[in-house]
């Protein structure tokens, strides 16, 4: 009878430990399950590999627009900005692929400037970028080796009509270098 029972009781724990390794394995993957890249284009290696379709991204993109309301007259209440929480670049190489993108719409141009945080370095400064369209080939002021950087986002905003400084902002990323 005592035999009996150390069985069942050891079938218990081992049902138990089985199942805290499975969830264990589970919440694991994802953790650390790779998702699309918002500041990868999307016929990237690394978004493709990730499963994500062009026309989900962009629909990703559009979603990531519309954060702002629209006043009456059909026009943006204020300046719509993307936000980039990771962007993968290649290592060892000043030539990399991203998309720095002035959303559709925007009253103003955007100037991107990217600048590694502990550093205050300037790795990047775009040309001023209509809205609608996007920064895709970018070329550092130098190459960066693998690691993950923190980094900045400064966006400079420009008047379509008559050039002057607008309203910026600092978005806040990590430069995941591989």
């Amino acid at each position: 009878m005592k035999n009996k029972k150390n069985r069942i009781r050891n079938y218990v724990i081992l049902g138990s430990v089985l199942t805290v390794a499975v969830l264990a394995v589970i919440l694991s993957y994802l953790i650390t399950k790779k998702t699309p890249d918002p500041a990868l284009p999307p016929d990237s290696e690394t978004n493709v590999a990730a499963g994500t379709s062009q026309a989900a991204q962009e629909q990703q993109s559009e979603s990531a627009e519309e954060q702002l309301p629209d006043n009456k007259a059909g026009k943006p209440d204020g300046i719509r900005v993307v936000g980039y929480p990771r962007i993968t670049i290649q290592a060892d190489t000043e030539e990399v692929t991203m998309n720095l993108k002035n959303p559709e719409g925007n009253p103003c141009y955007f100037t991107f400037e990217i600048v590694l945080t502990q550093e205050e370095e300037t790795l990047f400064t775009s040309e001023p970028v209509k809205p609608g369209e996007a920064v895709t080939n970018v070329t550092l002021s130098r190459a960066l080796e693998r690691g993950e950087y923190p980094a900045m986002i400064r966006i400079t905003t420009t008047s379509l009509t008559d050039g002057t400084a607008m309203n910026g902002a600092t978005v806040e990323t990590v430069l995941v270098v591989q």
